[in-house]
């Protein structure tokens, strides 16, 4: 295994190398030549027909030979891991690459690190596919070669081990593992600086100032994770605004989003392309930039990227983030260096640590952003503000957005997986929703004759005692009335005498087994749920919510078995799984499969009716009701739809 994770570095460094010098080639002798040539003719709209041209051709380019993939990208990568063995569509490669060489060399706002994850990752699944090692050691190599790919791109190979274990593998590895993963990524890097000695970045010398500059990066993270979040949920808003143009073909939609990119570019040209001169300049204390253009170069880039990359140019987010991260860093810098002065510290050290932030708040991989930029950078001195900004973004951006780009991708196509290795599946539910809302309460003043009758209202045998601000402030039972009659039969008591105000609570957000836990610990069968922060309850849990949580956790293990089994499929057969339902209006209901003229090149692979499962042969009736496993060519996806009623 060891030897061929040494071939897999070599040939990932390769073919990562390869890649770059398309890309230069590309840009350096088609899209500078044409806008030269048409620039005396079409002025500053040269770049904005570059552009337009470039999306029709790499539009194309994905529609013939790349097609409609469940996943693109690392999202692609991380699905197959996890779900069909690590076997990828490896032939499929080589057009995507080119792909995404045309549009960096034509200046689609977008990074080729993701690409070379692809190539790396591509070329561990075709080796183990090729030496027909069992499913465990393709992952594997699959897992090595996106470490390498990384190693390749950035010549960072520690970072890229970390993005193996941490994104690709999802924290679910094994020590003896390590190894495999650690040598590619070491062989490529080391085959990538023989290739081409020059940094990427640096090196860069700076001075981490006094205890008022760390202070400071605590803010800067929650600026960076604010922009963060933003940045992915523009991503996914454009890629849904692009994917409703339906009507339009996938070529004409590129070289529309190229169009609107060239259009931003003519004001902001530093926002096309990598982005990595004006990124090094604002490092290296060489540029000039003020703080209104370099929030004006974050906005832009950001903008350029969603569109660039929602409307189908094939490219990565890693670089973007590093440069929106860049330049709000270097932004925050100068505000605070003009608000607090020499005390703040160097501008650029908030603009490393900028770079760590947005790239860890966007992938939510902090070890492998901590690693990429202090391996980028060669300054050991900085790690401390890198490490605090980090930890601060991924606190913030997980208030706002609890996935990352690439588990949100995966969600989206509804495939959610767990981090680490397996997990009880009832840790998925959270309280909100096991609890009973509104909860049962009563007012602590109350008479022991307004809680009986309230317990016999409610049908329940306990309340949550608020006070006169509607505060929790304890729990009462049945038993608790019952003692009270018991011990004095005639005492004027309140509900506020007689609860229990020893309170455990749970909160909506936690898990299951955390409200479990603490009623084991306490001997309870109940607990309140109350809003974080405060006294204000919003729910009731108890034994039955327990049990419908139960329920709700079998659903979702059968549901998640079922995706990953399409999942399966449709890398085994290269062809697409559509579930559909046959409708009142269909054509095929009431026929049989066999008398149906279905599509070329489909197959009817499983029929559910009523929650139960059927193996289809010919003579199986359809009926309506009945959701349909389709394994076809995307190419047919009108036609089934017509067939069974939803279209």
């Amino acid at each position: 295994m060891l030897f061929v994770a040494f071939g897999l570095g070599a040939a990932a460094a390769v073919g990562v190398r390869v890649y770059r010098v398309t890309i230069e080639i590309i840009h350096e002798h088609g899209t500078q030549p044409i806008i030269h040539a048409l620039g005396p003719v079409l002025g500053a709209a040269a770049g904005i027909v570059v552009l337009a041209v470039a999306g029709l051709i790499v539009g194309f380019i994905m529609e013939r030979a790349v097609r409609n993939e469940r996943q693109h990208g690392v999202a692609g990568v991380i699905e197959s891991v996890a779900l069909s063995g690590g076997r990828l569509p490896f032939r499929k490669m080589p057009a995507k690459a080119l792909a995404s060489a045309i549009s960096l060399g034509a200046g689609a706002s977008a990074g080729p690190e993701d690409p070379s994850v692809q190539i790396g990752s591509n070329l561990g699944s075709w080796l183990g596919v090729m030496i027909g090692m069992r499913e465990d050691g393709v992952r594997l190599l699959v897992a090595a070669g996106a470490a390498a790919g990384i190693a390749a791109a950035f010549k960072a190979p520690i970072a890229g081990v970390f993005f193996a274990l941490e994104v690709i593998l999802n924290n679910a590895y094994a020590a003896g593992s390590l190894s495999v993963v650690i040598l590619a990524a070491v062989v490529s890097s080391a085959m990538t600086q023989a290739l081409d000695p020059h940094v990427e970045m640096g090196p860069f010398n700076y001075q981490l100032g006094g205890p008022i500059e760390l202070v400071l990066f605590v803010p800067l993270g929650i600026v960076i994770a604010l922009i963060a979040v933003a940045h992915v949920r523009g991503l996914y808003w454009q890629y849904d605004f692009w994917h409703k143009l339906k009507m339009l073909p996938r070529p004409v939609r590129t070289a529309l989003a190229g169009a609107v990119v060239g259009v931003l570019g003519v004001f902001v040209p530093q926002a096309l392309g990598i982005g990595r001169d004006p990124m090094n300049a604002v490092l290296e204390g060489v540029a000039n930039f003020d703080v209104g253009f370099l929030l004006i170069l974050c906005g832009f880039k950001v903008i350029t990227d969603v569109i660039s990359l929602g409307g189908g140019f094939v490219g990565g987010i890693f670089a973007p983030s590093l440069f929106s991260g860049t330049m709000a860093g270097a932004a925050f810098g100068q505000i605070a260096n003009s608000l607090i002065g020499p005390e703040a510290g160097n501008p650029q050290s908030y603009a490393i640590a900028g770079m760590a932030g947005m790239l860890a708040a966007i992938l939510r991989a902090p070890i492998t952003a901590i690693m990429m930029v202090f391996e980028l950078t060669n300054d050991y001195r900085l790690i401390l503000p890198i490490m605090l900004t980090t930890i601060v973004c991924i606190l913030i951006a997980d208030r706002f957005e609890k996935l990352g780009i690439y588990a949100i991708a995966l969600v989206r196509q509804g495939v959610r997986l767990q981090p680490g290795r397996e997990i009880d599946m009832m840790q998925g539910v959270h309280v909100s929703e096991a609890m009973v809302s509104p909860a049962p309460t009563i007012r602590a003043d109350a008479t022991l004759v307004e809680l009986r009758d309230t317990l016999r209202l409610k049908h329940t045998n306990s309340l949550c005692v608020l006070d006169e601000n509607d505060r929790l402030v304890g729990i009462v039972t049945l038993s608790d009335l019952q003692r009270a009659y018991e011990l004095n039969p005639t005492a004027t008591l309140t509900v506020g005498d007689i609860c229990s105000r020893n309170l455990a609570v749970t909160y909506p957000e936690d898990d299951l087994w955390t409200a479990i836990r603490i009623m084991s610990a306490r001997d309870v069968g109940r607990l309140p749920v109350v809003k974080r922060g405060t006294s204000e309850v919003v729910g009731f849990i108890g034994r039955h919510g327990v049990l419908r949580a139960y329920n709700i956790a079998v659903s979702r293990k059968i549901e998640d078995q079922h995706v990953a089994e399409r999942v399966r499929l449709s890398h085994l057969t290269g062809g697409h799984v559509y579930e559909l339902k046959v409708r009142e209006n269909a054509p095929i209901r009431g026929m049989f499969i066999k008398d149906v003229k279905w599509p070329p090149e489909c197959a009817v692979a499983s029929v559910t009716r009523a929650s139960r499962l059927i193996v289809p042969h010919g003579s199986t009736e359809l009926k309506l009701g009945d959701v349909l496993s389709i394994v076809a060519d995307p190419s047919v996806e009108q036609d089934l739809e017509r067939l069974t009623g939803n279209r």
